[in-house]
């Protein structure tokens, strides 16, 4: 069983030590943040935190370099973080229905 913490996220005590785990699905959660224990998924390739109330990514998203399809969709991001910019295996990512305000400088380069 995992719980989930006041904020929403998972709270099993070696819940950020999957590093082998390849696809999180955590849409519909009411999740407020994403903690920077994430940079742990190293091997992530497909991460969906949409429909939550989460405020900002952490920059520690960057170390998510296996990272290919990312849903961030129905939260109150204002802007993705200057290191989402190296996410080079990102091919999918959703940003729908957010009020985006500014983009990373290099984004879509």
């Amino acid at each position: 069983m995992i719980l989930l913490l006041h904020d929403g996220f998972p709270s099993e005590r070696g819940f950020f030590r999957l590093y082998r785990l390849r696809k999180l699905g955590l849409s519909d959660n009411d999740i407020i943040k994403i903690p920077s224990d994430i940079q742990n998924f190293v091997n992530l390739v497909e991460l969906d935190v949409s429909r939550n109330e989460i405020g900002d990514i952490p920059e520690d998203i960057k170390h998510l370099r296996s990272l290919q399809i990312a849903d961030f969709s129905s939260n109150p991001i204002s802007r993705l973080p200057a290191g989402f910019t190296q996410l080079r295996n990102l091919t999918v990512l959703g940003l729908n229905d957010m009020s985006l305000i500014s983009l990373p400088q290099d984004f879509g380069w």
